[in-house]
């Protein structure tokens, strides 16, 4: 009977243990309106009059737990956003400031697993000399 009582009780669990984050979608914007992105910024060069870019994710599987927005301004870590992931299916987004230079962004699960990586280039930005 304890073994399949621990048998049933593993069915139920499983799932919560095992279940990993994935990432639906990843987008850089310039805003979010009603939890959708809007102004879809899709090429690595981006013009010098953005001054601020949204980082939108919507992950499945990771309620209960945190993703991590970074974000990297010619290599130095600028911000490391946590935030909470409220239900199985859930859309989130984190906004920065921005100035010229080159920028990465990078989504990771709370295990620290790499979700979504994304060079850009904010202005013109000098490449340095050799």
């Amino acid at each position: 009977m304890r073994k399949w009582t621990f048998l049933w009780l593993f069915s139920l669990l499983s799932p919560l243990v095992f279940a990993q984050a994935s990432l639906d979608r990843a987008l850089v914007c310039r805003d979010v309106v009603q939890r959708e992105p809007v102004g879809i910024l899709d090429g690595k060069q981006l013009p010098g009059g953005v001054d601020q870019l949204v980082l939108f994710t919507e992950v499945s599987g990771a309620a209960g737990e945190k993703i991590h927005h970074r974000w990297y301004l010619n290599g130095q870590l600028q911000s490391d956003v946590a935030l909470p992931v409220g239900a199985n299916h859930w859309r989130t987004w984190s906004q920065k400031h921005v100035q010229p230079g080159q920028w990465r962004l990078e989504v990771l699960s709370e295990d620290g697993q790499l979700l979504y990586e994304r060079a850009l280039t904010l202005g013109n930005v000098e490449s340095p000399s050799s």
